[in-house]
């Protein structure tokens, strides 16, 4: 891998003091119910727990030549904002097919980011950690994979080891940690939780990759078959399905969500596995699926829709200029995020909603 420049050295020494980064003043407007902050830098994770949203804002395609990728916890119920990243996460964007920050955790006052560093034979993955009491950048582990065209986060001819799948809510945070083989197929696995920054390994093998959501203690997990596995806080399976498709999962109390090609969303019962019913999505290509207790979320192109595990109402909440990239429910409320394009390319829309808002939209 190509060591990181002098450029970007000088960056993060003395240059963190210049920041890229304009957030507006937060904006509610009685139409959208809805907290608004904008950014002169795109957002490339976001992850929300209770009344805290977590958030990066990326350097990478940005025309800010002295900007510093960063890592910034939103407290929308006092509107402080706190950045917990610190020097290493700045430079998180200079290596040429690295993918900068691409998954990030939160779980009441302690967050966790993952970022990529890549050259043109190897990828590098970094999992770092702070608390918002005493914001400090710690790195917690390391994984390095190397091979023929094998930069970055990219599967071909990588072999070595992975870190990914990094979920958080309540007081757990969990991740992955995984081995690949020259053909790209993961050899061994295992599902961790992080304790300060330290990992505790709770549950081995190729079929604990890949977590996806956490509930209450436990994991979600949508393995390479399709199917998902609920894992407990011991570390035990206390649910498996097998749905057609699956393309995306997310676990709340007793509701398993699954997202799946042609638009339908399975329902399941996360304590005994049993579907107890389907319902079908609107709009194009839905992403960024989410639940808390039972309203579901997705995005829809520029907007978020809800819908109601109960009656099945389905409704959009929200929409922005531009498509919705990032989009996430806690008990709290909504969050949800969109980056510009062509002539505000760079720039970004942070959003907030009640959730008391969200549910009145599908009664």
């Amino acid at each position: 891998m190509q060591k990181l420049g002098r450029a970007l050295l000088v960056l993060a020494a003395g240059s963190l003091s210049v920041l890229a980064l304009a957030a507006s003043a937060s904006a509610t407007t009685a139409k959208s119910a809805a907290t608004f902050r904008q950014f002169q830098l795109p957002i490339a994770a976001l992850a929300i727990d209770g009344n805290r949203v977590a958030y990066d804002l990326s350097t990478r395609d940005a025309a800010k030549v002295h900007a510093a990728n960063r890592v910034l916890v939103w407290n929308v119920r006092t509107g402080k904002t706190t950045r917990v990243s610190g020097k290493k996460t700045a430079v998180a964007d200079g290596s040429g097919t690295g993918s900068g920050v691409f998954q990030l955790a939160i779980a009441g006052s302690r967050v966790a980011w993952l970022l990529n560093l890549g050259g043109n034979l190897e990828g590098d993955d970094y999992l770092y950690a702070s608390s918002l009491s005493h914001p400090k950048e710690r790195r917690v582990a390391y994984a390095q994979r190397n091979g023929d065209s094998c930069p970055g986060r990219e599967a071909h001819n990588c072999a070595g080891p992975w870190l990914g799948g990094l979920v958080g809510s309540g007081n757990t945070i969990a991740l992955n940690r995984w081995t690949t083989d020259s053909e790209g197929s993961v050899a061994s696995g295992g599902l961790y939780l992080l304790q300060g920054t330290k990992l505790k390994s709770i549950a081995t093998g190729a079929g604990t990759v890949l977590a996806v959501s956490s509930d209450g203690g436990r994991e979600a997990v949508l393995r390479a078959d399709g199917s998902v596995a609920v894992y407990s806080k011991s570390g035990s399976v206390a649910a498996t399905v097998d749905p057609p498709d699956a393309q995306a999962v997310a676990l709340s109390g007793k509701n398993l969500v699954v997202l799946s090609k042609g638009k339908k969303l399975e329902l399941y019962d996360a304590h005994t596995g049993s579907l107890v019913k389907t319902l079908s999505l609107r709009g194009n290509g839905p992403q960024n699926l989410d639940v808390q207790g039972k309203i579901a979320v997705y995005t829809a192109g520029k907007s978020v829709r809800a819908v109601n595990l109960s009656n099945g109402k389905d409704n959009a909440v929200a929409t922005l200029g531009n498509r919705i990239a990032f989009a996430g429910i806690s008990s709290y409320g909504l969050a949800y995020a969109e980056n510009g394009v062509r002539a505000s390319f760079g720039k970004s829309t942070l959003a907030f909603m009640r959730y008391a808002k969200v549910a009145a939209r599908v009664r």
